[in-house]
C-alpha cells in the first residue's frame, strides 16, 4: 500500500496503567499479563466506539487518535468520553488504576500505518497529551489548553493550573470532570429580517443619487454572504451587479478590481487598468503617489457615473477584510458624499483592518450578522437535509448547521468544536481519490479550472472533470464561469491544511514552474515562495542544482511582482514580496538588486526616508560584490533629494548628498553612462553651482534619444532658474521638456506645469502663466490636495501680481479648507506663500493682518524657518510687525540646500524689493537693481519692469517726478505696482539666534 500523509486537527489521548511493576510482584507474571491484556481491550473497546483509532501501545500505556482516518466535528469530545469512560471503569475493576492526558492540534498523520500500530502521528499535540498523562494524578484525566477551549460548555472541568512539563514548557491544563455535558441554552438570537431592511434602506438611499456602502460583519460562517445572496435577489432586474473578491496575500495574483471592469481591460481608461494590475501606465508611475492616487480615484469616479447614469448599481465585494489599503480607501472615496447611484455591499470579518480607511458618516451602514434565530435554523437545516436534531445545538451558526447536517451527523451529542473540524469531517466523507482531487486543487487557490487541476493531479483530464462535477453537485465547490469555486473560503482552507509540508510545496513549484504564464507575477511569486520558503526548501528540494535553478526564477517573480504591486500603491503586499525576495538571494549582487528595485517602489509610495535607506544599502551590497552600482541607481536616490524633498520626514540624512553625487559623477564618466546627465543636473541644483552647466549642455547634444530625460530637461530649467538667473536657457529647457512629452515621453506633466507657469510669470508674459495656472487647476483636481495646493498658489500669484485682490482671497480661503479638511496632509513653500498673499490681500483692503497668520504659517512649514521668514516678511513688514529678515536672506542664499530655498518660489526676490522700497531703505534698493538687471538681461521682463519702478521710486525719493510703473502696468503686474507704493514706518527687526539684525539705511 503507499504511504498517504496528511496534515490533521486530531485529538490525542494517552491512558496510562498506574503501577503495574507493583502489581505485577502482587499478582505473578502470568496473571498481570493476563491483567494488562484483558485492560487493554477494555480501553480499546472504549475508545474504538467513540470513533477513536488505536495508534499504539507504549509500555503500560496505550495512544488513542481521534480525526484520523476520520474527522468527527466532535472528536474532542468523544475523545473526553472515552478518558472518562476509561476512569469509570478503572474504578469498577478493583486492579488497575489509570490517568490520562488529552491535547488537540495539528499532526501529521500517515493514514497508510493505521491498523498496524506503528508511529502513525507526529506533532506537538501528541508530546503535550503524553506529558500530561505523566502529570496527572491517579484517576484523573489531564485536559489541554487547546482541548479545553474547543470543549467550552460541553464539559465540566476542575480548577485550571500551569504545569511545567518536560520537552515542552509550561502549559495550561484542567482535571476533566465530568464530559458530554449538556451546552448552555441558547440566547435568542436576531433574524434576518432587521439586516436586508438596512440594506434596502442603503439602497433606496443611492438609488436617489446618493452613494452608500452596507458592510457585513460577522464571523466566518456566520451567513454574511448568505444575506448579501438574499438581498441581490429582491432587487429589480434593471439593478447592474458588479461582483468581485479578495483573497489573503497574492495567492491568484488578481487584483479585485479586476472583477468590475471587462475582462480584457481594453475598453477602460489607463487609471483603472492599472489599479487592477492589467497593464502599467508609465504616465501614472511619473506622478507622486498621492497624485497618482487621486487620478485613479477620478477615473473609478468616471467609471461609475457612467454606469448609473441610466441605472442603480450594486458593487458586491466578498471578503474585503483582505483587501489592499487601496482598494478599501477607493471604496471610501466613492461612496462618501458622492452624488453616485451607486451601493457597494462588503462582507467583512470583525478583525477588519481597513476600518479605519472608512470615514464615518450617514452613506455607511455598518450591519452585525449574529446567529441565526431557532426559526430561521431550523428552516436553514430543513432545507439541507432531515438530520434536523443538531439544530438546537449548534446555536445557529449557518455554517456549523450545514455541514452537521450534509454530514448526516444524526448523534444528539454531535457538535462541532471549530468550523475546521466540522469540514474535516465533511471532507472524510468523500472517496480518498476525490478527497486528493479537493486537497491538489485547493494549492492552485480559492478559484481555479480543470486543466491546472488535472496538470497537478497527473489525471486524466476527462477523469478530472467528472470529478469536480461530483463536488459540485455535493457542494463542497461552486461552478462559476467555466471555472471552481471552493464553496466556501474554509473549505479551502481546510483542505490545503490537510497536505504535509512536503507534498504542498512540491505542488506549488510544479504549478509555478508548469501551470502559469511567465508574465503573472504576483501570481508566480506567491506559489514559487510557497514552493521555497526557507528553511524546510533544502531537505523538500535535495537536488541542489534543481532548487537553484527554481530560486532564480523564484527571485526574478518576486522582484516583478514587488514593481507591480508597488505601482498600483499595494505598499503593504509590496514590503512583504520584497521581503520573500531579499530571502531568496544569495549573493550580494542579487541582494542588490532587490534593494534597488525595493527602493524604487518606495519612491513610487512617496516614501523618501525608506527609498533611500533601501538604496543606500543596495550601493553597499554592489560594493560588497565588488561591482560599481548603476548610476542609475544613485540618480533615482537623488532626484528624491534634488526635486522631490516632501518626501521625507528626516532632513538630517541629507549630508553626504554631495558625496554620493560625486561619487555617481565618477562612476558615470568612467562608464560612459548616459544617466551622467542626471547626476549632474542634480548637482547643479543642489549646490547653485553653474559650472556643470556646459557638459550637461554637451551630454545633451550627444544623446541619440532623448525620450528618457523629459523629466531631467524641466528639472534643468529650474537649475538655470536658481544658479543661472537665465531665462532664455530655462525656456528653451522645459519647452524641449513639454516637446517630448507630446511625442509620449513620460514625465511628471503637474509639476512641470507649475515650473513652466513660474517661467512665464518671471518673463513677465502674465497671460501664459494664468493659461498654465488653468490647466493645472484642471489637472488637480484629481490630484492630491497638496498638489492641489500648487494649483491654487500659482493661480493667487497670477492675481496677487493683477491686483485681483478678490481672487486672492478666494483661493486663500481654499487653502485654509484644506488645512482643516486634511490634517495629516504636508505642505510646502507654495501653500506658505499662498497664506502670504492672502494676508496681503486683506492688508491692502485696510483690515488687520490676519491673527492666525503666523500660526498658520508655522503648520505649513514647521522645518523651515527660513522659507517661513522669507514667506512672511511683505505682510509682516506692511502690518508693522518684527520680521527675522537674516533667517528670510538665508532663504535667498547660493549655498542654502534647495530644501530650504524661498528662491524656489520668488526667483527675483520680490520680496525683498518690494520690503526695501516699502520702508525706503534706499541704499539696499540700489543693491537690489543689480540683481534684476542681471536678471534682466536673460529674459526676465518683470525683473526689467520690478527695476524700472524701483527706479521710479527711488527718483522720486530724490526729488524727481512722481512714479508712474509704466513697466509693471504694461506687463499686467499692477497688484506689485501698488504694492510698490505702500508706505509702512520703520520698525524693529526680531533678533536672529540671539543678534539683532541690521537696518538697512
Amino acid at each position: 500500500m503507499d504511504r498517504r500523509s496528511e496534515r490533521r486537527l486530531v485529538t490525542c489521548l494517552f491512558i496510562d496503567i498506574v503501577g503495574s511493576t507493583n502489581l505485577g510482584q502482587e499478582l505473578g507474571a502470568e496473571r498481570m499479563r493476563r491483567v494488562l491484556g484483558d485492560a487493554f481491550t477494555r480501553l480499546s473497546a472504549i475508545a474504538t466506539a467513540e470513533g477513536g483509532t488505536v495508534e499504539k501501545y507504549i509500555g503500560d500505556a496505550v495512544f488513542v487518535l481521534f480525526g484520523a482516518p476520520t474527522a468527527h466535528a466532535d472528536d474532542v469530545l468523544r475523545a473526553l468520553r472515552a478518558a472518562d469512560a476509561a476512569v469509570r471503569w478503572s474504578t469498577t475493576t478493583g486492579t488497575v488504576t489509570i490517568r490520562a492526558g488529552v491535547e488537540t492540534g495539528e499532526a501529521l498523520v500517515d493514514l497508510a500505518a493505521i491498523g498496524e500500530h506503528q508511529r502513525m502521528a507526529v506533532g506537538t499535540c501528541v508530546n503535550v497529551a503524553a506529558r500530561l498523562q505523566q502529570s496527572a494524578e491517579i484517576g484523573e484525566v489531564l485536559v489541554g489548553e487547546t482541548a479545553l477551549e474547543a470543549a467550552r460548555g460541553l464539559a465540566r472541568f476542575g480548577e485550571s493550573r500551569t504545569i511545567s512539563l518536560k520537552g515542552v514548557g509550561a502549559v495550561r491544563a484542567a482535571p476533566l470532570v465530568a464530559s458530554g455535558e449538556e451546552a448552555a441554552a441558547p440566547a435568542p438570537f436576531v433574524g434576518r429580517t432587521a439586516e436586508l431592511a438596512k440594506l434596502r434602506a442603503a439602497f433606496e438611499r443611492a438609488d436617489s443619487g446618493r452613494a452608500a456602502l452596507g458592510i457585513l460583519i460577522g464571523p466566518p460562517g456566520i451567513g454574511k454572504s448568505r444575506v448579501a445572496d438574499e438581498f441581490i435577489r429582491s432587487l429589480d432586474p434593471d439593478v447592474l451587479v458588479l461582483e468581485t473578491a479578495c483573497r489573503p496575500g497574492s495567492e491568484t495574483g488578481i487584483s479585485p478590481l479586476r472583477g468590475l471592469i471587462p475582462s480584457d481591460g481594453a475598453d477602460v481608461p489607463d487609471e483603472l487598468a492599472h489599479s487592477a494590475g492589467l497593464r502599467a501606465d508609465p504616465r501614472l508611475l511619473a506622478l507622486s503617489t498621492f497624485d497618482r492616487r487621486q487620478q485613479i480615484e477620478a477615473a473609478w469616479r468616471e467609471y461609475f457615473s457612467r454606469l448609473t447614469k441610466a441605472r442603480a448599481v450594486l458593487v458586491r465585494i466578498e471578503d474585503l477584510h483582505w483587501a489592499e489599503n487601496e482598494v478599501v480607501r477607493l471604496i471610501d472615496r466613492l461612496t462618501f458624499d458622492s452624488p453616485l447611484r451607486l451601493l457597494v455591499v462588503a462582507t467583512v470579518r470583525p478583525e477588519f483592518p481597513g476600518q479605519p480607511l472608512i470615514r464615518p458618516n450617514a452613506d455607511r451602514v455598518l450591519i452585525e450578522v449574529p446567529p441565526l434565530d431557532p426559526d430561521s435554523a431550523r428552516a436553514l437545516a430543513f432545507a439541507a437535509g432531515p438530520a434536523q436534531d443538531l439544530v438546537d445545538r449548534a446555536e445557529g451558526h449557518p455554517l456549523f448547521i450545514l455541514e452537521l447536517v450534509r454530514g448526516r451527523m444524526s448523534s444528539a451529542d454531535a457538535l462541532p468544536v471549530t468550523v475546521q473540524a466540522a469540514i474535516s469531517a465533511r471532507l472524510d466523507e468523500l472517496t480518498p481519490s476525490d478527497r486528493e482531487l479537493l486537497q491538489t486543487a485547493s494549492v492552485i487557490g480559492e478559484t481555479f479550472d480543470a486543466r491546472s487541476v488535472s496538470l497537478l493531479s497527473e489525471r486524466d483530464p476527462a477523469d478530472v472533470a467528472g470529478a469536480l462535477g461530483r463536488l459540485v453537485h455535493l457542494r463542497y465547490l461552486r461552478a462559476i464561469d467555466g471555472r471552481f469555486r471552493f464553496d466556501h473560503a474554509l473549505v479551502h482552507d481546510t483542505a490545503y491544511g490537510r497536505l504535509p509540508v512536503e507534498t504542498r510545496m512540491r505542488l506549488h513549484g510544479q504549478y509555478a514552474r508548469d501551470g502559469l504564464p511567465a508574465d503573472a507575477h504576483e501570481a508566480l511569486a506567491h506559489h514559487w515562495w510557497e514552493a521555497l520558503r526557507p528553511p524546510d526548501a533544502e531537505w523538500v528540494w535535495a537536488d541542489d542544482a534543481d532548487r537553484e535553478a527554481m530560486r532564480v526564477e523564484a527571485l526574478a517573480a518576486h522582484i516583478a511582482a514587488g514593481r507591480a504591486l508597488g505601482d498600483r500603491l499595494a505598499t503593504e503586499r509590496m514590503v512583504e514580496t520584497f521581503e520573500h525576495a531579499l530571502q531568496l538571494t544569495q549573493s550580494p549582487l542579487e541582494k542588490a538588486r532587490v534593494e534597488e528595485a525595493v527602493g524604487l517602489a518606495y519612491q513610487r509610495n512617496a516614501k523618501g526616508d525608506e527609498a533611500s535607506t533601501h538604496r543606500m544599502r543596495a550601493i553597499e551590497r554592489y560594493r560588497e560584490a565588488a561591482a560599481a552600482p548603476p548610476v542609475s541607481l544613485y540618480a533615482d536616490m537623488l532626484d528624491l533629494v534634488a526635486f522631490n524633498w516632501g518626501y521625507f520626514r528626516d532632513h538630517e540624512g541629507f549630508g553626504n548628498v554631495l558625496g554620493l553625487i560625486d561619487e555617481a559623477i565618477a562612476i558615470a564618466r568612467a562608464n560612459r553612462d548616459p544617466a551622467l546627465l542626471r547626476v549632474l543636473i542634480q548637482r547643479a541644483a543642489v549646490t547653485n553651482d553653474a559650472s556643470v552647466l556646459p557638459e550637461i549642455e554637451s551630454l545633451l547634444a550627444s544623446l541619440p534619444d532623448p525620450s528618457p530625460y523629459a523629466d531631467a530637461l524641466w528639472r534643468l530649467a529650474v537649475v538655470h532658474f536658481d544658479a543661472t538667473a537665465d531665462l532664455d536657457k530655462a525656456a528653451d529647457a522645459i519647452a524641449r521638456s513639454f516637446e517630448l512629452a507630446e511625442r509620449g515621453a513620460p514625465f511628471n506633466e503637474p509639476e512641470a506645469v507649475v515650473w513652466r507657469s513660474e517661467l512665464h510669470f518671471h518673463r513677465g508674459d502674465l497671460e501664459r502663466s494664468d493659461a498654465d495656472a488653468e490647466r493645472m487647476l484642471g489637472l488637480s483636481r484629481n490630484l492630491s490636495v497638496h498638489t492641489r495646493t500648487h494649483a491654487i498658489a500659482v493661480k493667487a500669484r497670477v492675481h496677487w501680481a493683477r491686483g485681483e485682490w478678490d481672487g486672492v482671497r478666494e483661493y486663500g480661503e481654499e487653502l485654509r479648507a484644506h488645512l482643516r479638511n486634511n490634517p495629516e496632509a504636508s505642505w510646502c513653500l507654495y501653500s506658505a506663500n499662498l497664506a502670504a498673499y492672502d494676508a496681503i490681500a486683506d492688508l491692502v483692503r485696510g483690515r488687520p493682518l490676519p491673527a492666525d497668520l503666523k500660526e498658520l504659517v508655522d503648520r505649513i512649514v514647521p522645518d523651515s524657518p527660513a522659507t517661513n521668514a522669507a514667506a512672511m516678511m511683505v505682510p509682516l513688514v506692511m502690518a508693522g510687525e518684527p520680521v527675522l529678515e537674516e533667517e528670510a536672506r538665508r532663504a535667498y542664499a547660493p549655498e542654502t540646500p534647495i530644501w530650504d530655498r524661498e528662491s524656489m518660489w520668488d526667483l527675483t526676490q520680490t520680496h525683498f524689493a518690494l520690503v526695501d522700497v516699502m520702508r525706503e531703505r534706499w541704499d539696499a534698493v540700489e543693491r537690489d537693481l543689480v540683481r534684476l538687471d542681471q536678471m534682466a538681461r536673460h529674459g526676465a521682463r518683470f525683473a526689467a519692469a520690478l527695476a524700472a519702478a524701483m527706479r521710479e521710486e527711488l527718483a522720486a525719493a530724490r526729488g524727481g517726478p512722481a512714479p508712474s510703473h509704466d513697466g509693471l502696468r504694461g506687463l499686467g503686474y499692477t497688484g506689485v505696482s501698488e504694492l510698490m507704493r505702500y508706505r509702512v514706518p520703520r520698525v524693529p527687526l526680531a533678533p536672529w539666534q540671539g543678534v539683532s539684525s541690521p537696518v538697512a539705511s
